[in-house]
């Protein structure tokens, strides 16, 4: 089918159903469950079981043994992580989501049992400070002409007029213009990771910020974050290009970044073991600073997340994450590292 073929209407579908997914889902859950120091030796022989079940269940666990291997989670390593912790303060964390629930700390009982933050007023005007620059950020404005979106939280996969297949991630937004020798796509904001159905006389082309993404027929996905533009490939070639003509070509497995103004340039410091891992409901972090996973898990929900002290900035982080319960997160954060965890109704201050 070309570009300009317009056999049917666009369809969005909701959610990620395919078996082989749901059975990496489930080696996932299964690994982390016994990587969490929770685990006895009947979840470890259900594990067993569960794996034996049919080539495809030990192909997926192979697979989820294979990411987490890379995000290199122990009981050991964490043991010996808490061990150090409780001797002295400690900027390293490695962090999974816990099985045990946990109060979140109220505002003022956190502060009186822990250490002086904030006075009501200054909090205040963070909350309103933060609103703002949400709103500010949010890009609602552009949003409002573009042929798909997503709203904070919501994911989509939308089947596009020639094939092609766009999985859109939360708060994202595209429109597409195919009547042409090109099938051009416009991103105002977020993430969408491109299914390209292969059409050698149409190139399929994905515009954000002053550059272009050009493939055939492929797999990559572009995100947009303030005034850089990330695009990584995870099939086949393409072709990056920013507004004064400067290109770059990436194969499976690279990324490039680009500015406004700048010429694109590939990302040697990519973290791409977990890439995609948000079309599966879940965040896979391999040591990255807690601001790195702070700014992703911000993008999965509506409430501001704020970092108070800079010394935390830069902590480490390794774990995996539920994007439906990124309290999970926050309760890690808390329980493995010296940091104080403070919720308000509109505002989550990590201090």
């Amino acid at each position: 089918m070309t570009s300009g073929a317009t056999a049917h209407k666009p369809q969005v579908l909701h959610g990620y159903d395919d078996e082989l997914t749901a059975l990496s889902d489930q080696a996932i859950d299964h690994l982390v469950y016994l990587h969490s120091g929770d685990a006895d030796l009947v979840a470890h022989r259900e594990f067993v079981v569960w794996r034996a079940q049919s080539d495809a269940h030990e192909r997926a666990a192979r697979d989820a043994e294979a990411l987490l291997g890379a995000v290199g989670e122990t009981a050991t390593a964490r043991q010996r992580d808490w061990l150090n912790s409780a001797a002295k303060p400690s900027r390293t964390t490695s962090a999974v989501s816990p099985r045990r629930t946990r109060q979140p700390t109220s505002f003022w009982g956190g502060l009186v049992r822990r250490r002086p933050m904030v006075s009501g007023l200054v909090a205040c005007a963070v909350l309103l400070m933060m609103i703002i620059g949400g709103v500010r950020e949010s890009g609602m404005w552009a949003r409002w002409n573009a042929d798909f979106t997503t709203e904070t939280g919501q994911y989509q996969t939308v089947h596009l007029p020639d094939g092609s297949v766009a999985h859109m991630n939360t708060a994202s937004a595209f429109s597409i213009d195919f009547s042409g020798d090109v099938r051009e796509v416009t991103m105002t904001s977020g993430e969408v990771i491109f299914d390209v159905a292969k059409d050698v006389d149409h190139p399929f082309i994905v515009s954000a910020l002053d550059g272009q993404a050009m493939a055939v027929g492929t797999m990559y996905g572009v995100r947009i974050k303030d005034d850089c533009a990330k695009v990584t490939v995870q099939e086949g070639i393409v072709e990056v290009r920013n507004g004064d003509g400067s290109a770059l070509r990436l194969s499976a497995g690279e990324q490039a970044i680009y500015q406004n103004g700048q010429a694109p340039e590939l990302n040697v410091d990519a973290d791409l073991g977990g890439y995609g891992s948000w079309q599966r409901g879940k965040l896979i972090f391999n040591s990255r600073p807690l601001g790195d996973v702070i700014d992703e898990a911000q993008r999965h929900t509506s409430g501001r997340i704020v970092i108070a002290r800079d010394v935390l900035r830069d902590m480490k982080v390794t774990g995996v994450f539920e994007t439906a319960a990124l309290d999970d997160l926050l309760q890690s954060i808390e329980q493995t590292t010296g940091a104080g965890v403070v919720k308000l109704p509109l505002l989550t201050v990590i201090y």
